[in-house]
Formats: structure tokens, sequence, C-alpha cells
């Protein structure tokens, strides 16, 4: 199958990015199934081997938005939109296509401009945006070291995230640890290293391995409905478990059959304060595995074949 992939983002970029690093890992998670795959984007940090690149860098920002149609090819069997669409910019000459939805529509926005093949990134994301089909994100466990240490070894608790944004939940990570009396090592922006807090700045791929994989723990105490929160299974994959605030997707990635008492994730701060205190934490590899089993790059490409043969075949989704 000849699958385009097209995204408004440079890819691959090498410090955080969320949804660059999904289409990165689809990519050559189809190609390593044996599909042809052509990525449409500006380009990125390096080269993703085995995959047909082309640039947008070719047009102006504003022109991309409508002329990378000039760029698919003519084999194409289908498109994988990851950038905002509407269904009146659906005319592709008849190949099939999907839209998935990376992030919350903003308010106001509509609902009806979504693409008739529009999918979401969890169940609670799909539900809030009046879809029925979702995949689950998924990394390379190959390319996430795991760190074989103890919760009681640990000296710090980590945070990652756009510490700008308030939603994110520095302020209550920070209340955590201050209760717990352990140093908190926050990646994803700058700040004054006071009371226990250590900024990190904007990591790559290996120092966020390195941050979350030392860490007793990643505090995710977020303040909005996060519609997937990838940092919560980097976590996992490095064997680091993961205390949450109960909101958007936490419920589903932190809840999976066989999580037991992996993870904590509660309504309220005072709740998961209480619940951490009585916390028994399990063997790292346990954690990874449970990543594995469920937000594996190859279990993220599998979910989408699926999708795409249905969609090849006719079938619509919502």
């Amino acid at each position: 199958m000849h699958i385009v992939q097209i995204a408004h983002e440079p890819i691959p970029i090498s410090l955080y990015g969320g949804t660059e690093r999904i289409i990165e890992n689809l990519c050559l998670g189809l190609a390593s199934l044996g599909h042809k795959i052509t990525l449409i984007s500006f380009k990125g940090d390096y080269t993703l081997e085995g995959i047909d690149f082309k640039d947008l860098g070719q047009f102006s920002k504003a022109e991309a938005n409508f002329r990378f149609t000039e760029l698919i090819p003519n084999d194409a069997d289908i498109i994988h939109f990851h950038l905002p669409m509407s269904q009146d910019q659906m005319d592709l000459g008849g190949i099939p296509y999907i839209c998935t939805l990376h992030g919350n529509l903003k308010e106001g926005e509509s609902l009806d401009k979504l693409p008739k093949n529009t999918i979401c990134i969890s169940e609670n994301h799909a539900t809030r945006h009046k879809r029925s089909t979702y995949v689950y994100n998924g990394l390379d466990e190959n390319k996430i070291p795991l760190y074989d240490k103890s919760f009681q070894s640990a000296d710090y608790f980590s945070f990652l995230g756009k510490t700008s944004l308030k939603r994110k939940g520095l302020h209550l990570a920070k209340k955590i640890a201050k209760t717990f009396k352990v140093p908190l090592h926050i990646g994803g922006g700058k700040g004054l290293n006071l009371f226990g807090s250590k900024y990190l700045g904007y990591l790559n791929n290996d120092e966020k391995a390195k941050l979350l994989g030392e860490s007793k723990a990643l505090l995710f105490p977020i303040l909005w409905e996060e519609p997937f929160g990838l940092v919560m299974i980097e976590a996992m994959f490095t064997g680091t478990p993961v205390f949450a605030l109960d909101r958007g997707s936490v419920p589903e990635v932190l809840g999976q059959p066989g999580s037991d008492d992996l993870f904590i994730y509660e309504k309220t701060i005072e709740k998961l304060i209480t619940s951490i205190k009585e916390f028994k934490p399990c063997t790292p590899n346990r954690y990874r595995q449970y990543a594995i089993q469920y937000f594996s790059k190859n279990v993220m490409c599998e979910n989408y074949l699926i999708i795409y043969e249905k969609i090849c075949s006719g079938e619509e989704i919502g």
C-alpha cells in the first residue's frame, strides 16, 4: 500500500514535539511493515531512512495550505492528514483519506467542519468531538532505554511539559514535590531554581529519557482535557510510574487491563497526594511491558492499517 502522510510542521525534529514524533514513528513503522510511505511536510532536523520526502518549504506557509495537493503522488492508495482540515478541502480526486485530530478544537470551532473520516487519539478525545474512532499514539521502545532503578533509590520527581501553560499543572507538581520533600526536575521551559525545583530547559529525546527514567515518578497533574498525553507513555517506557489527575485521556492511558496498581490518578490534588503516600511501586520492567502492550509503535501502526483498509474498501468512519 502506498500511504501518504501530510503534516504542516517540520518533521522530524530533535527537541520535544509530540505530534511530530508520532508522525515519525508512524512513517517508520509502516515502512518496516513493507508499505511505501511518502511524507509531505516542512523539512525537519534529519531525514527518515526509507521514506520518500516531499518538502512543503518550496511554498510559502500560506500557499502550503492548498498547494500540498501538487505533491501527492499519482499512485497514492490513501492520504493521511495530520493537520486541521475541513470537509470542503477534501477534493482529492477520489483518493481515500483519513484525518487524525491531534488536539482539541478551540472554543467556538464547529465540529461540523471536521472531515467525515476524522479519527481521534483516545476514546475520551473522540467522545468530546462526537467521533467514534480513535487510535492511541505509540512510540518505538527500541529507542527508549529502560532505567533499572528502584522507586526508593531515585531522588527526584520529574515534570515534562510546556511550563508556560498553566493547564499543564506545574504549580501542582511543585506542591506534590514540596509535600514529600522531594526535588522536582522540570523539562520543557525555563524558570528559577528555587525551593527544590530544577529547570532543565527544552530537552532532546535522550535527555528526556534520562529525566524520566532516573526519577521516582512522572508528575502529571493536568488541568485540562488532555487528548492523549505522550509524556505518560514515555515515562512508562523508561520504567517509571505516573501520578496524574484524572482528566481527559488519563484514565485510559493509565487504566488499561492489567494496569492494576501500576499508576495513580485521582480527581483532586488532595486525593492524589494521599494515594501517593500509600503507593507500592513495581519493577521498572513491568511499567515498560505495559507500555509495549498498549502503546508501542507497532500497535499504533497495526491499528491504523485496519482503518486504512476499511477506508480503501469504501467504508466511512466517524
